[in-house]
């Protein structure tokens, strides 16, 4: 199978969920023997093609990570001289990368996958509260003039297959935008779980110098939407009775502000702040701790740090927002709080520093559900089963067109 990939960007740009999404599903794909073509958008050092193998990635636009004109202009073009030559069997958007695509052409079968939307962007936004709820406004509003005057309608009309990384997301885009039941799937987003698996991590114990103290991990873009924070604001409670070191890993604008509030807070020689690491090194983190905290404030389609640390068989004490609750069950395999509580955040992380025995129960749950559930191979081989069912209908009807004629 042929299949054309519209993309806001991949890992070269940034590496967030859904641009790591982008890259695994491409590389599962070209494992199993079809052939995949990405247009993305501009690259930072300007590069216009890569080739390897059945893969090939063409650069177009003028900003990277950047919806223009200028690249949806230059992505419809693209992918209509490029399909004479390779004759697609599909097209998949990923989010709104082909919107501009879905109003110009009708020729393929195409399929969407969302990973977030618009309004829970502005909900995200609005719940920091000050500026914040202006941007939210923004957002909002635009999305609304979008939808209803630039045809985005039309877009979600065209599409044939709608996929959602989680329940939530599912049903949030079948009440935001109408979207009929039929045309949505749940293909929740995918981890490797021989890589990402419990493993020994002594050596790192040595080198941050840790003995009895409990370990309490915590990953992702250092901003004030994560939580980060709520994890700070907790700990001086926490340390008045267990002794814990809590590892930060990431980066971001919001660091600073981070270690300032730890500071004044008499914490900071009870945290660690790791910046970003390596692949490889994250999974040796994921394994160091006795659990994963995740207090995020954000609307995620699903998080792949949620995933992760419950494929190394670790617990989970995460926000019960977005599409957390598709990979989370409360008091099963971690434990969902309530958004932005403090004692509920505070509460969960003690029952889990208390009690061993839970913790283990729930950790050794939450690497089953991953291996059951949320595995990558799982995720490319039902993405396949949509390609498959919508090119098949997509012949059906041409067949029934020509018998027409």
């Amino acid at each position: 199978m042929k299949v054309c990939i519209f993309a806001k960007g991949l890992p070269v740009h940034i590496k967030g969920g859904m641009e790591r999404h982008v890259e695994d599903l491409a590389k599962g794909l070209i494992e199993r023997g079809h052939e995949v073509t990405i247009i993305t958008t501009k690259h930072p050092k300007g590069i216009e093609k890569e080739e390897k193998d059945n893969l090939r990635i063409y650069y177009v636009g003028d900003k990277p990570l950047k919806y223009t004109k200028t690249f949806f202009e230059e992505s419809v073009k693209l992918f209509k001289k490029l399909d004479i030559k390779e004759k697609f069997d599909l097209v998949h958007s990923q989010s709104g990368a082909g919107a501009f695509y879905a109003l110009k052409c009708k020729n393929h079968p195409l399929v969407v996958t969302f990973h977030g939307t618009a309004l829970n962007e502005a909900k995200s936004l609005w719940s920091e509260g000050g500026t914040r709820k202006l941007i939210a406004g923004y957002i909002f509003i635009k999305d609304f003039i979008n939808y209803y005057i630039f045809n985005h309608k039309l877009f979600f009309e065209r599409v044939n297959r709608i996929i959602a990384v989680s329940n939530e997301l599912k049903e949030d885009i079948k009440k935001q935008y109408k979207v009929p039941e039929e045309k949505l799937v749940v293909i929740p987003n995918g981890v490797n779980i021989n890589k990402f698996k419990p493993m020994n991590v002594e050596d790192l114990r040595e080198k941050w110098n840790l003995s009895d103290e409990k370990v309490i991990v915590s990953v992702g873009a250092i901003s004030k939407q994560k939580g980060f924070h709520l994890l700070v604001k907790v700990l001086p409670e926490i340390l008045k009775e267990y002794s814990v070191k809590l590892f930060i890993i990431g980066s971001g604008k919001y660091l600073q502000k981070l270690k300032i509030m730890a500071e004044k807070l008499n914490v900071y020689d009870s945290i660690i702040f790791a910046g970003k690491v390596p692949e490889g090194d994250l999974i040796k983190y994921y394994n160091l701790a006795d659990f994963f905290a995740f207090p995020t404030l954000r609307w995620e389609g699903l998080p792949y740090v949620v995933i992760e640390a419950m494929a190394c068989g670790k617990p989970v004490v995460a926000s019960g927002i977005g599409g957390i609750p598709t990979a989370v069950e409360h008091e099963k395999d971690g434990f969902l709080i309530k958004p932005n509580d403090l004692k509920d955040l505070k509460d969960k992380i003690i029952m889990l520093l208390e009690d061993e025995k839970l913790a283990k129960r729930l950790g050794k749950n939450a690497r089953k559900k991953v291996v059951e559930k949320f595995s990558l191979d799982r995720m490319v081989e039902d993405t396949i089963k949509v390609y498959e069912e919508v090119v098949s209908n997509g012949r059906r009807i041409q067949q029934n067109l020509g018998k027409e004629n």
